[in-house]
């Protein structure tokens, strides 16, 4: 019966279709035991879409072989086209229904979305390539099925070219489907864009089927095609050259001057040129801020690195993260192109704190490989090279050159040295080569950069930068093993100083696992970044989202707070602290998470009017929260619960007029002023104003915040005021130093610069300080030497 089944389908539709049904059937099966791949979404279709291109093509090419004796009309030609396509098409069943049977053993958290996307990956593009592996069949008899092999080779070729060229991250392509980009940006669902391309391709791909139904057997002459076909064809073929040619504006191929008619404004310096978008509204001092910005993280790597790259620097700045990701394809995702010497960033508050690991890729594309300017080499298996990645090497040697300057209250050795210590550290082997991807981003990023600063501080630049020329050949560069060179890392690291508090902050930055090994991760940060949206539109479809989220990952206690948060915002106070509060009393969450579900709830509380509960909330904000942030927050929000007064100022200012709404930004300035007015004794008064005032007026900012920081003599009213907390007394004079920086008031700020360093705890604070000292010194020499950096 299986025999006489097989001759059957044999008969109907060739070896090819079987061996292809087998062959993505097996595929499907492995795939199922992969992790991300093993559910229906975008993995798992991409995975199948790739092999489904050689599959149509091949398939469709065996269908046209069959019928080469056939009269080659029109008619025969739309019939073949059709049955290639019914023969693709068939092949795909067996891997769908492998991936849904796959659900048994692993949670697919929503079969639509899947089913969107294999409809718009592996299904398109068997749709797409088995007419063109037919039409190639009728065309070339002799060579059709090489070509037909080749096709989609070429064409994703071709993206990949594109991609290497264009500044996109993204790609699509008839044949390879659609590349999102980084897999960092792990929120996805079926695109619009990917629909729109997918009709496109079906235009394309109906106007060669015309064109073949007209001229095939008729020779070259048009005036000896088909009558009927043509006037199909001319059309089609029309709409196909306009498609084409609109590209880039449909952003399906976006090229550099698709970027210069959003980012149509220039800046060059003497190694950059910045381009911008002059509806951001940027003022002359920003940009020269900016542009001051770039040339001192510049002249930093160079020290650092002992190197520059070879040319100048293109740095694209869009006005916000949506902008980049509709544009590249990445959003809260920056990346740079070390073979183009190119960066890609969003707006960022004054200094940049992600700008120099950006820059550092840059620098190391004068040392590293030829093509692509990364730590990629060629190891002999046999007789064979094989390319050999260090993805480590990639992030920690930028990680590494921006570690001097760290973002946050412990250094990148701190942070490693506490993942070492909870046991969350894999071996070194996996962290540096391609295994990079596998591991967590956060705990990856920190110790491939600790373990590269250990080696640049250790052993010095020149021997970084071979190793990072050979891809990780550190017999060659080190002359020891890699273990040994591990041992010595982690004994360093051990002597690192780590408080309670550092761990307990440690214990939440490095908690979740890598993308891997997530539940559902593309569709529950889809839903996530879904729900958050309709927060104050539609709370309650935020609540039914939040709600199916939480079903489907109830490990996950940070959905159980967002669920909270939306519980709140539809007025459900009750329903809200009920869930926050049985999630408080779980034993194993963190301290950073305890302390922002304490927030929350004093939030609650507030716009609920039980403001005894918000002072016992916020005070348990205040001994749980690891960072200077949290505690400044939970210590302003005390303040404006301590009367009337200051809740009809201070608490308007702070908590909103109600959950989550945000606050006007002239109410809330005026709400600030009147709190400083009302409270000429309390110094968070002039610190909250100065703060306000520190972005968009720097000079008026430097009287509020000298007020606050006890360094004005002449506010009567504050000589015998308290003076602020720790916490704040740090920001404070950080804000004195940033205001005195971009006002060109250097003793003012050098003045700030040593009370910093004099009452620093921390080593992560006394080498921000160090870098703001370098700052100031380079920007004195600089303008000394060449007058204001960037301008004209």
């Amino acid at each position: 019966m299986v025999g006489r089944a097989l001759s059957v389908v044999n008969a109907r539709l060739g070896r090819r279709a079987l061996l292809w049904a087998a062959v993505l059937a097996v595929l499907a099966l492995i795939l199922n035991f992969v992790p991300l791949f093993n559910l229906l979404g975008f993995d798992f279709s991409f995975a199948i879409g790739i092999a489904a291109a050689w599959a149509g093509a091949d398939i469709g090419h065996g269908v046209g072989a069959r019928a080469r004796n056939l009269e080659q009309d029109a008619r025969t030609v739309l019939r073949l086209t059709l049955q290639a396509v019914a023969t693709a098409l068939a092949t795909l069943v067996a891997p769908l229904l492998l991936s849904l049977a796959n659900m048994v053993r692993v949670p697919n958290c929503s079969v639509g979305a899947g089913l969107g996307f294999y409809a718009l990956l592996p299904v398109a593009t068997a749709v797409y390539a088995a007419p063109a592996g037919a039409l190639l069949a009728l065309a070339f008899p002799r060579r059709g099925r090489l070509l037909a092999f080749a096709l989609p080779a070429l064409s994703i070729v071709w993206a990949l070219a594109r991609m290497y060229r264009d500044p996109a991250v993204f790609a699509f392509d008839p044949f390879g489907g659609y590349f999102p980009g980084p897999i960092y940006d792990e929120a996805l669902r079926p695109p619009v864009r990917l629909l729109e391309f997918r009709l496109t391709n079906l235009v394309w791909i109906a106007a060669a089927v015309a064109l073949a139904a007209a001229s095939l057997g008729r020779g070259f002459d048009p005036r000896r095609w088909r009558r009927r076909a043509l006037v199909a064809a001319v059309p089609l073929l029309v709409a196909s050259c306009v498609l084409f040619a609109l590209r880039g504006s449909l952003g399906f191929h976006v090229r550099h001057t698709d970027l210069r008619r959003v980012l149509d404004a220039e800046l060059r310096t003497q190694h950059f040129i910045l381009r911008y978008a002059s509806a951001a509204g940027k003022t002359k001092a920003e940009l020269a801020l900016g542009a001051e910005d770039l040339e001192f993280r510049y002249e930093q790597l160079h020290e650092i690195l002992a190197i520059e790259p070879l040319g100048p620097v293109t740095v694209y700045e869009f006005p916000s993260a949506e902008t980049k990701k509709a544009l590249v394809g990445a959003g809260y995702t920056l990346y740079a192109k070390p073979w183009t010497r190119e960066i890609f960033l969003q707006a960022d508050r004054f200094p940049s704190r992600r700008l120099r690991h950006e820059m550092a890729h840059v620098f190391a594309g004068a040392f590293g490989d030829r093509l692509f300017g990364i730590a990629l080499g060629w190891r002999w298996k046999g007789p064979l090279p094989l390319p050999t990645l260090a993805s480590g090497l990639i992030e920690g040697v930028a990680e590494a050159a921006d570690s001097s300057d760290p973002d946050g209250a412990t250094t990148v050795h701190q942070d490693a040295q506490a993942i070492v210590a909870d046991g969350r550290a894999p071996p070194l082997e996996t962290i540096v080569g391609a295994g990079f991807s596998t591991v967590s981003g956060p705990r990856a990023y920190t110790l491939a950069g600790s373990f590269c600063a250990f080696l640049l501080e250790t052993r010095g630049a020149e021997k970084l930068r071979r190793l990072y020329r050979s891809a990780g050949n550190f017999i060659d560069v080190y002359r020891t093993p890699l273990h040994n060179l591990e041992q010595e890392w982690r004994q360093f690291l051990a002597r690192q100083p780590l408080s309670a508090q550092d761990r307990s902050r440690a214990s939440e930055q490095f908690r979740r696992p890598a993308i891997f090994k997530k539940v559902c991760a593309r569709e529950l940060a889809a839903r996530v970044g879904d729900a958050r949206a309709r927060l104050r539109s539609a709370p309650e479809q935020a609540v039914r989202i939040l709600e199916e989220t939480c079903a489907d990952d109830p490990h996950e206690p940070t959905f159980r707070i967002e669920l909270g948060e939306a519980w709140a915002s539809m007025g459900q106070r009750g329903r809200a602290l009920e869930i926050l509060g049985r999630l408080a009393n779980e034993a194993d969450l963190t301290g950073p998470l305890r302390a922002r579900i304490a927030s929350v709830a004093a939030e609650i509380y507030y716009h609920g009017g039980d403001f005894v509960n918000v002072a016992a909330e916020e005070h348990k904000v205040m001994e749980l929260a690891t960072e200077d942030g949290d505690r400044r927050l939970g210590h302003t929000r005390l303040t404006a619960v301590q009367s009337q007064a200051a809740r009809d100022t201070l608490g308007r200012a702070i908590f909103g007029a109600s959950f989550r709404e945000p606050a006007d930004a002239v109410l809330t300035f005026f709400l600030l002023t009147e709190y400083a007015r009302l409270f000429p004794g309390d110094r968070l008064g002039p610190y909250l104003v100065g703060r306000q005032l520190l972005g968009r007026d720097p000079a008026h900012a430097l009287p509020y915040l000298r007020r606050a920081c006890e360094e004005d003599d002449d506010a009567p009213a504050l000589h015998t005021a308290p003076p602020l907390p720790p916490d704040f007394l740090r920001e404070c004079r950080r804000m004195i130093v940033e205001a005195g920086y971009r006002v060109g008031d250097f003793p003012r700020a050098r003045a700030a610069l040593r009370r910093l360093v004099a009452k620093a705890d921390s080593e992560a604070e006394r080498l921000r300080s160090l870098d703001m000292e370098q700052r100031i010194a380079w920007l004195e020499q600089t303008r000394t030497r060449v007058g204001p950096v960037g301008a004209p």
